[in-house]
């Protein structure tokens, strides 16, 4: 369907003067007079889609085509931030407004919306094969005047979007929930397309912050060795992340109904064990001796470390809230508080892609 729509598109912007060019934020651009109209084909018209559409557009105008009909909030809420819908039926009459001109030999200006008088209603026919199918081009242009214009059904998404509800605040160090459950959505679908829900989670870090003050001596040599830094520690599956939280707060505010809070695997116990090593590892080093005895020189090889005592650490337990985007089989996992995709599954029951 898309490949044969898209193919539409570039016949019947190409047949108006238009130059073709492919982009990364949209599946064509058609070029002309330096003017640039950035296309996407998409049947996802909800209010999160068209914001990140318009927001990826910098130089140029948005369209969006689909084989859906549309309701009017929605082409109204697109127009609002710089994007033409073209929905079935607009798609359909921009179709033939192309084939007319180009039949007539007349350039015509695209990626504009039809006056609503000149809209028909649609129309449908009973075919050799009993399937309905639309009379797109039937009627003149008075007849369609004269008829009353239907309002279009309103589209169903096929994203099971987050109902809104309260904000609730719950007690919990966490940091805060700054991406909703469509924006997730929206961000997932390019790594599964089949993305439909998103549930969000909160899931258990160890949050550990060392200072680390060590000399060593190794014969008339002093060694110093000095750091400091931060870093979690999954709770759920033992993995180190490097996180860029903002300050983590006693209370988090959600906007779901539902969600999870996850009860942490690894103590506290074992969580320092395991942070310890890793710092100490971090810092190791092997250091290199030249000594010259005579006429030969001596290398000499010594591997250093800072000791447990020697490292100023401090561990509590944090939250980072997950949107889990679900696929009919795979999962896509993002931040919820940045929006980044996550990398490593936080816990062990999703399988990530």
């Amino acid at each position: 369907m898309k490949q044969n729509v898209t193919q539409i598109l570039k016949d019947i912007f190409t047949s108006s003067g238009y130059r073709i060019v492919d982009s990364s934020i949209a599946d064509l651009i058609a070029e002309k007079d330096e003017k640039k109209m950035y296309i996407k084909f998409s049947n996802l018209l909800n209010t999160s889609y068209i914001e990140d559409f318009a927001y990826n557009i910098r130089d140029g105008a948005g369209l969006i085509v689909a084989t859906e009909n549309a309701s009017q909030e929605q082409i109204e809420f697109a127009s609002q931030k710089g994007v033409i819908v073209w929905d079935r039926e607009e798609l359909a009459y921009q179709i033939g407004n192309a084939v007319l001109a180009d039949i007539e030999g007349e350039s015509i200006e695209l990626g504009g919306q039809s006056p609503p008088v000149e809209k028909t209603t649609e129309e449908y026919i009973i075919a050799d094969d009993k399937k309905k199918k639309p009379k797109v081009f039937s009627g003149n242009k008075k007849e369609v005047e004269n008829k009353p214009i239907e309002s279009k059904p309103e589209v169903k998404s096929d994203v099971e979007t987050v109902p809104s509800v309260e904000n609730k605040v719950i007690d919990l160090r966490s940091a805060p929930v700054d991406i909703t459950g469509e924006r997730a959505i929206s961000i997932a679908r390019p790594h599964q397309r089949d993305v439909t829900n998103a549930a969000l989670k909160f899931v258990p870090l160890w949050k550990y912050t060392y200072e680390i003050q060590a000399q060593r001596q190794f014969r008339s040599k002093i060694i110093d060795i000095e750091g400091n830094g931060e870093g979690y520690f999954n709770s759920m599956n033992e993995i180190f992340e490097n996180f860029d939280l903002p300050e983590i707060s006693n209370q988090v505010e959600v906007k779901v109904n539902d969600y999870e809070v996850k009860a942490p695997i690894i103590t506290k116990e074992e969580a320092t064990k395991a942070i310890y090593e890793r710092v100490i590892d971090q810092y190791t080093r092997d250091v290199k001796f030249d000594n010259t005895i005579g006429e030969a020189i001596i290398s000499e090889h010594k591997r250093i470390s800072p000791s447990k005592k020697e490292i100023e650490m401090e561990i509590e337990m944090v939250y980072l809230p997950v949107w889990e985007a679900k696929g009919k089989r795979n999962s896509v996992e993002i931040n919820a508080n940045n929006g980044e995709v996550l990398s490593n599954p936080v816990d062990n029951d999703v399988e990530i892609m």
